[in-house]
């Protein structure tokens, strides 16, 4: 998490980043090639016109099997533009960083790809090794799983009747909708999960939480994408293609469907990935080493039990009154990305908390007339200033949830403050 921790927001669902925005090329052919906004190609194109990086490692479909990818070491922009589009299955780009070192020499490169594949380069980095030193930008793909190729063309052909010559692209957004040249068929995600890479069950990462930028789509918008700037060296990247009209953005605040729906995967992601490894668990296997918000070392349970959770929670509260809707609370939750809110009453005192999960249970359709009293927790997990960060966390464990409201030790109802897994996270890295 160094890479990213000096960056001034975090959260559970969404990790470190500086700002999160909504951008596409302004090229509507790079963006009607990308079935999104284009973004990420326009970034690498920008980067290598000025000389910020000398070559970029992506993703390229195979020409008759387009779920099928293939690495590709991009020397000049019309390389990139070769890999455009949304990827959903395995590719070995993490060898091809290598060979771009190696055989090519080249020593500011770019790297694409999804959560686990970062993670991986990022290993690599933390390791010292010295290819590392040729590392110039990280680019992470939202993805919500990859899926075992084999096994899923078997699938679409018996289920669906769809050879993989003829499939023209994918989209994920609530489903999973696979383009052939006469039809689209939309899938519900739980069909397709028992296809998808067993590795991929574990990983809580969404959004590629270690990259510098990462990019998604922007459902239901089309022809833009999400971009989360996490690093000041993404920040200079997204930057320049701002500068020089390669991509336009806009504020993802005014759009809070499109920013609960980033959430929902993330969010979807992190939950089912917690059933599998609490499986793992109760079989006696071990636990992927990328999800240190379930498990810590003794030391860092010593740390913890000498901390006070004064010394680590958010005070910044935002509330919200019991006749608030959900809508105006999801446009709360686009303007100030908080995945939880104490409920409070006319006088100011604490009577419930509401999460994103909660909302997620509510339909589109009934936004605008559900209140917040129908559907906030009543039954509140709290702690005190003065209780220690152990504390929390083992409460946070016990009830299944992510944060805790933290009140006034003689006044119950007044709230103080609230902590969460992320602010623990952060805590122990300063330490």
């Amino acid at each position: 998490m160094k890479f990213v921790a000096d960056a001034p927001y975090r959260r559970d669902a969404l990790g470190y980043y500086r700002e999160i925005l909504l951008a596409q090329s302004t090229d509507p052919e790079l963006r009607k090639l990308s079935h999104s906004g284009g973004v990420v190609t326009a970034i690498l194109t920008q980067a290598l016109q000025d000389g910020m990086i000398d070559s970029a490692i992506v993703s390229e479909a195979e020409p008759y099997e387009p779920l099928k990818l293939k690495p590709q070491i991009s020397l000049v922009p019309d390389d990139v533009l070769s890999a455009v589009d949304s990827k959903f299955s395995a590719s070995s780009v993490a060898k091809a960083f290598g060979n771009a070192v190696r055989e090519y020499g080249k020593t500011k490169i770019a790297f694409v790809g999804v959560p686990h594949q970062i993670l991986a380069i990022r290993k690599l980095e933390a390791w010292e090794h010295k290819i590392m030193q040729s590392l110039e930008l990280t680019i992470g793909l939202f993805c919500l799983w990859v899926f075992s190729l084999n096994k899923l063309l078997d699938y679409l052909k018996e289920s669906f009747k769809i050879e993989h010559s003829e499939i023209k692209r994918i989209d994920l957004t609530d489903k999973y909708i696979v383009h052939s040249q006469n039809r689209s068929v939309k899938i519900p995600l739980e069909e397709v999960m028992p296809h998808i890479l067993n590795k991929c069950r574990t990983c809580t990462d969404f959004t590629a939480e270690l990259a510098d930028i990462s990019v998604g789509g922007a459902y239901p918008l089309g022809e833009w994408s999400i971009v989360i700037v996490r690093t000041k060296k993404g920040q200079e990247a997204l930057n320049r293609a701002l500068e020089t009209g390669a991509i336009r953005a806009r504020k993802i605040e005014k759009e809070s469907e499109v920013f609960a729906h980033l959430l929902s995967l993330a969010v979807r992601k992190k939950k089912i990935a917690i059933e599998e490894i609490r499986k793992l668990e109760q079989r006696g296997l071990s636990i992927p080493p990328i999800n240190h918000t379930l498990t810590f070392l003794q030391s860092e349970k010593f740390l913890m039990a000498n901390k006070k959770i004064e010394d680590v929670m958010s005070r910044d509260l935002i509330t919200v009154t019991p006749e608030t809707s959900i809508a105006q609370l999801l446009d709360v939750m686009a303007m100030r990305h908080h995945m939880g809110y104490p409920v409070v009453d006319e006088k100011e005192e604490l009577i419930g908390i509401v999460t994103f999960e909660d909302i997620m249970n509510v339909s589109r359709e009934e936004r605008d007339k559900v209140s917040v009293r129908e559907i906030a927790k009543k039954r509140l997990v709290t702690a005190y200033p003065d209780d220690s960060v152990l504390d929390a966390f083992e409460k946070m464990n016990a009830h299944d949830i992510g944060r805790i409201l933290i009140v006034d030790r003689q006044n119950p109802k007044r709230i103080l403050g609230i902590i969460t897994r992320s602010d623990i996270m952060h805590a122990l890295r300063r330490i």
